[in-house]
């Protein structure tokens, strides 16, 4: 049986039996998305980021660094451009009723541009404008050199956030996978309480909080569980590696768990012992920031303002404190490696609050090598200020 034997079979008996949504879900992010395309000129949209093709169609799979392309034209449906790999994921899991494929191995030599021009000139041949996601992940160089040079009539437009900025908005159904999935971010989180002590790795601590967010009805995580300790708590982006749990550490937790491939995730700080004075002063800043943060969370407010009021909270640290600036960041479907999007709100953005966007708020301060104390909240904004996306007391937890 070759690829085209087995599509066909898959057609047949199982198209779309795993998509997410319903279809006036995908009719209202096709109608958005086809707004902002006509707003630029776009004539064709070839989506490749696996986050946007996920937003549109219901593509999914765990191999999300594999090729995949969405064509999206202006005047019709869209179709889809495959490693053959993930058939499965595009007839099973998607709206897509027309599939075409290249040989999966084929992005690892010279890349399937190709045969995606090939495609391209059989179903949008007159369609000249194209929009290319060029500053998302997704996009292979040797397919952006083939249609470079093979479509040399073209014009190509960066439309990197078109799907980004549609989707910071979300719909009931999306607020809805949240707090599903905020759910399972507080299992784990309790699960990890309940074990730590001196004595333990920081393995066995994110194990608890794994298996607890796992069988809760978390999918497989944009992000794996983080479980850093003592001097470790001080360097972002680090995790778990078999370090021994000793008296008096501080411990730092990030849980997110998944509900099709939206994420609340949830930063909370223990001690095993008593807190230093520094580490009391750290979390009483951070707990500070956090809450000026929250009353700025309603709609019509300015990001540059929800800043302002915020840097006020942790003025009296900054000799002391590193922090990276973002003070909240949006949230998602979303897979490896991250569970946010590119909305953020930090100096420098000019945007407003509305109703339906989400956010992680983490306030992460360091102490350089020391420690570092942090807490969050997933929110979403509602019509009158936000709603917390996961049910967990926050403050700093002594065991």
């Amino acid at each position: 049986m070759d690829a085209r034997q087995y599509q066909d079979i898959l057609e047949r008996h199982d198209a779309g039996t795993g998509i997410t949504f319903d279809k006036a879900e995908y009719d209202r992010r096709a109608e958005l998305v086809k707004f902002q395309m006509a707003a630029r000129g776009i004539e064709t949209l070839i989506l490749t980021d696996p986050n946007s093709v996920y937003y549109m169609t219901g593509y999914y799979t765990f191999g999300s660094g594999n090729y995949v392309s969405l064509i999206v034209p202006i005047d019709g449906s869209p179709f889809m451009h495959v490693a053959d790999l993930e058939i499965p994921s595009a007839i099973v899991n998607s709206n897509v009723t027309e599939v075409y494929t290249s040989v999966w191995q084929q992005q690892f030599r010279s890349g399937p541009g190709d045969d995606l021009v090939k495609v391209l000139h059989s179903k949008v041949q007159d369609k000249k404008r194209i929009g290319l996601e060029l500053g998302r992940k997704g996009l292979l160089a040797s397919v952006f050199q083939a249609l470079a040079s093979k479509l040399p009539n073209a014009t190509f437009i960066d439309a990197s956030m078109i799907v980004e900025e549609v989707s910071y908005v979300k719909s009931d159904v999306e607020i809805e996978c949240l707090k599903k999935s905020g759910s399972y971010t507080a299992a784990g989180v309790e699960a990890s309480y309940a074990i730590t002590r001196p004595g333990i790795y920081d393995n066995d601590i994110a194990k608890a909080g794994y298996e607890a967010m796992i069988g809760a009805g978390s999918e497989f995580m944009s992000v794996q569980p983080i479980v850093t300790s003592g001097v470790r708590t001080s360097y972002p982006h680090q995790t778990f590696r078999r370090v021994l749990i000793e008296d008096n550490d501080v411990i730092f937790l990030e849980y997110g768990g998944n509900h099709n491939r939206y994420t609340a995730p949830l930063m909370r700080t223990m001690v095993t012992g008593k807190p230093s004075d520094g580490m009391m002063r750290f979390a009483d800043a951070a707990e500070a920031t956090l809450s000026a943060m929250l009353e700025m969370m309603k709609p019509g407010v300015e990001f540059r303002d929800v800043v302002t009021h915020a840097k006020k909270a942790h003025k009296s640290l900054d000799d002391e404190l590193y922090f990276f600036g973002s003070y909240a960041y949006g949230l998602g479907a979303t897979f490896p490696p991250t569970w946010g999007n590119g909305l953020h709100i930090s100096e420098g953005i000019d945007l407003v609050l509305k109703p339906g966007m989400a956010f992680h708020v983490p306030m992460n301060f360091t102490a350089p090598s020391k420690f570092g104390i942090a807490f969050s909240e997933s929110v979403v904004i509602t019509e009158k200020g936000y709603d917390l996306l996961v049910d967990h007391p926050r403050e700093l937890h002594r065991i």
